[in-house]
This record gives structure tokens, sequence and C-alpha cells, in this order.
């Protein structure tokens, strides 16, 4: 007699395969997320950049880039260097004014998420042991429902100021409106599986994060998840054609 799968359990193995392959990072806008992303990478370890993808979503000619100038106008187009966006002007209005960063979201949230999921595809298909998935909407966006292991590096609020206005050349107004922006970061510190201090020196951050590596890399549970999803992934096509041609 035909066995049937239920698109529950086709759901329910997807869901305990990006739980168990993908490590959420998150953090404040200058807590040193990246610098924790690239020790990873130094590592061997793939990455999925939200903010690398949301740059490659709204280049000129793409539909979310036509909605984009649709929307805001061409002010916020730079049509002297090839229409791009300009994502310091746009980025002032939409840290300053919710509405207008509710309909960003609407416009390339959608395009982020299909080129995510393409590119964690990818790598499942090539094969890694884990995948990090570098967003700082990790929360905001519910992506943590889908992961197992998230973490968080956070600073005190006076060093993340103070690193944003060295960093990208604003006010301490300006630094202080786009974290404000954000989900408050002792909210994302409380659900965080792993909290990465980063009141320290560089040197010290990496340390962390290679002790960080050194545990997940002791996890088999991605390799055992990957065999159970690759077998429903063989499983379901086979039963499926036997059936229609029976």
């Amino acid at each position: 007699m035909l066995q049937r799968i239920s698109s529950e359990q086709i759901h329910i193995s997807l869901q305990l395969q990006i739980e168990m392959l993908v490590v959420g990072l998150s953090g404040g806008v200058a807590t040193g997320k990246s610098t924790v992303s690239s020790v990873f990478r130094a590592h061997g370890v793939p990455i999925i950049d939200a903010d690398q993808v949301a740059r490659q979503v709204v280049v000129p000619g793409t539909s979310t880039y036509n909605r984009l100038r649709k929307e805001f106008g061409d002010e916020y187009f730079d049509d002297e260097h090839g229409g791009v966006l300009r994502r310091d002007k746009l980025g002032k209005l939409i840290f300053s004014n919710p509405e207008k960063r509710k309909a960003l979201n609407g416009i390339t949230h959608p395009a982020i998420r299909w080129e995510m999921f393409k590119q964690f595809l990818t790598l499942l298909i090539t094969g890694t042991k884990y995948i990090v998935f570098d967003t700082p909407l990790l929360f905001e966006s519910g992506y943590d429902k889908w992961i197992g292991t998230t973490i968080v590096v956070w600073c005190d609020f006076e060093q993340e100021v103070e690193r944003m206005v060295t960093r990208d050349n604003i006010s301490r107004a300006d630094a202080e409106s786009r974290i404000h922006a954000q989900m408050d970061i002792e909210e994302k510190k409380k659900r965080a599986k792993i909290v990465i201090d980063n009141n320290g020196n560089i040197d010290e951050l990496r340390e962390k994060v290679k002790h960080v590596i050194a545990q997940l890399d002791k996890s088999w549970k991605p390799y055992i998840f990957r065999v159970a999803f690759g077998i429903i992934l063989g499983v379901v096509p086979y039963y499926f054609f036997k059936y229609i041609r029976s």
C-alpha cells in the first residue's frame, strides 16, 4: 500500500533542518556584528549576509528597484551615477519616519527573503556543517522562530553611539536615532541562545567568537538532519511519480 507523506510532515522536516543548519547572528547597529561574521567566514563557515542581499535586490533594473523609485521619488536616486539608490539619504528618512520605514520594508523584505532562501538551498545542496545567517532584523522579522541557535553581539549604549559616529561620520543625534529605530538590545539578549559581550577590544571579541565556533563545531546534529532532509527530498518525488503512474 502506498504510504502518503503529508505536507505537514514535510513542513516539520524542513523546519527542523533549518533549525539545525542555520545559526542566526544579530546585534545592534554598531555592536560588532560584522567582526563576528568575519571571524566565522575566516573559519570557513558560509555566511548569508542580509545587508549584502539587501543591496543586491535594489540594483537598477530590478522590480524591487522600480517599486522603490515609484514609492519614494527620484530624489532618492543618483541619476548621475547610473540611478543607484541614495542609501544614506533614504536611511535618514526611514530612521526618523516609521511609516516610510514600513513602506520600505514592505517592498524590500519579500525580495530579500527569497534571495536568502535561494542561497540557503544552494549551500544545503553543496554541503556545509552549518550556515551563519547575518541580519540586524533577526528577531524583528521573526526569523528566530525557524532558527535553533541565535547569537547576539552587544556593547554598552555609549560605546555603540561612539562607534557609529566614528565609523559613519554622522552626528550623535543621528546615531541615537538609528539605534532607537531597532529593537532594544536588551530584548535581543533575552531572546538569544548565545550572547557575546563586545565591550572590550577587537582581539578579545575574536577570541570569544572562536570559542563559540569551537562549541558549534562539536555538534553532529546538522549532519543528521541533512541526511534526514535528503531522504525526504528523495522519497517524496519517488512516491509521487509512482503514484501518478499507477
